[in-house]
């Protein structure tokens, strides 16, 4: 990177002598600043620049060109917040060649692109195209496309990284999965499939790209392919992680065999691969259910309620109670629904009035008439209530 911006320099200065708009004695001092670059002698270089920018104020070629070192020197320090000043300096000077004055909205843009301003690194970039002699190389094509793509024009961003890709022998990752999202955007699917693919076939072990892969289908809610994608990557040993295991086993739920998701889930639980926390057995309840389990799922939701007192999860276990007719453990799941959550108003007085509705059927008769007194104050509920009290009362 380093060897390409000075090539790049020394282009510039030798169109600055053929141009003869830049002094002799500017000239030789750019010419000692690269060879301080060439030795890394970067804090030697600055001091040298900023005498060179007090000197050439008023010969707008010269300060423009200092400026415009200065920022380079800058960004091989790591240290771009220096470079932007610089180039905007060199900007604001007057009757400067446009092939310059397009380097140097080049170079600010790679920098505002640092501060996310990517709307503003567009425009810089459209400015320097419109007057660039020679065609951007595929580095710079890749930045264009990026600039453009966050700023929302996407199809003159993949024109952008499509060129890049196709002027180069093996694109870097980073171009290819910009190229991948880019082609997603523009619902091409297919196309973005076989980047994907291309990812793929370089490094079959890498498991962010079998996450890709499996993401790409997950997106366009093809459940079946993403749970292939992650089965070859686990059988492969390339997807072995806590979130990758749950998300395998909420892929089979989705595809409808929820049975094998949930005898995977508690298999690795009791591998210990994955944590045996409230969330897991909450998971694990949940799969169970889908496989008309019910028992599995009880026993599963209850201890997810015991490890972590959940409203949500207690009022579903005083359901799945209420409709096996258990109404004691209905009973005792609707109570501790009442006492943690946050429900209220007609929320609240249906909770109440299905509480004393097992409470009743469960034996309870002081519980059952509380509850229901509680529930009468429901406009909505308040017919049904008094129903069940003469019930009540007649039993």
């Amino acid at each position: 990177m380093r060897i390409l911006l000075i090539l790049l320099l020394c282009s510039l200065t030798a169109t600055a002598a053929a141009d003869q708009q830049a002094s002799r004695s500017t000239f030789t001092k750019l010419m000692d600043v690269q060879e301080m670059w060439e030795e890394e002698r970067y804090d030697e270089a600055v001091v040298k620049l900023e005498e060179l920018i007090a000197a050439t104020r008023g010969r707008p070629y010269d300060y423009a060109l200092a400026n415009q070192y200065l920022a380079h020197t800058a960004v091989m320090m790591g240290q771009a917040d220096r470079a932007r000043p610089a180039l905007e300096a060199a900007l604001n000077q007057d009757d400067l060649p446009l092939e310059l004055i397009g380097n140097l909205k080049m170079l600010l843009a790679q920098i505002v692109m640092g501060d996310e301003e990517f709307d503003f690194a567009r425009r810089l970039f459209d400015d320097w195209l419109a007057v660039a002699e020679e065609p951007p190389s595929p580095a710079q094509r890749f930045s264009v496309a990026y600039a453009n793509y966050m700023s929302g024009y996407v199809e003159l961003a993949e024109q952008h990284i499509s060129q890049a890709i196709g002027e180069v022998a093996k694109p870097s990752d980073n171009w290819l999965r910009l190229h991948y999202q880019i082609l997603f955007d523009l619902e091409r699917y297919a196309m973005a499939k076989g980047v994907v693919d291309e990812l793929l076939d370089r490094d079959p072990d890498n498991e962010s790209y079998w996450r890709l892969l499996a993401s790409h289908h997950m997106r366009l809610e093809d459940y079946t392919r993403a749970l292939a994608a992650f089965e070859t990557a686990y059988v492969a040993g390339t997807m072995e992680s806590e979130s990758d295991l749950r998300r395998i086993a909420s892929l089979y739920g989705h595809v409808a065999v929820p049975e094998k998701a949930a005898r995977k889930l508690e298999g690795w639980m009791q591998e210990e691969r994955i944590a045996a926390d409230a969330e897991t057995w909450r998971q694990l309840g949940d799969l169970w259910m889908l496989a008309r389990e019910r028992e599995n799922a009880k026993t599963a939701l209850w201890r997810a309620a015991e490890l972590n007192p959940d409203a949500d999860t207690f009022e579903f276990l005083a359901s799945i109670h209420f409709e096996d007719a258990e109404w004691q453990r209905s009973f005792e799941a609707f109570e501790q629904a009442i006492r943690i959550g946050d429900a209220d108003g007609e929320d609240l007085h249906r909770l109440e009035m299905l509480t004393g509705l097992t409470a009743m059927r469960a034996g309870h008769e002081s519980d059952a008439r509380e509850y229901f007194r509680l529930a009468e104050a429901s406009s909505e509920l308040r017919g049904q209530v008094r129903g069940l009290l003469r019930e009540l009362n007649e039993n």
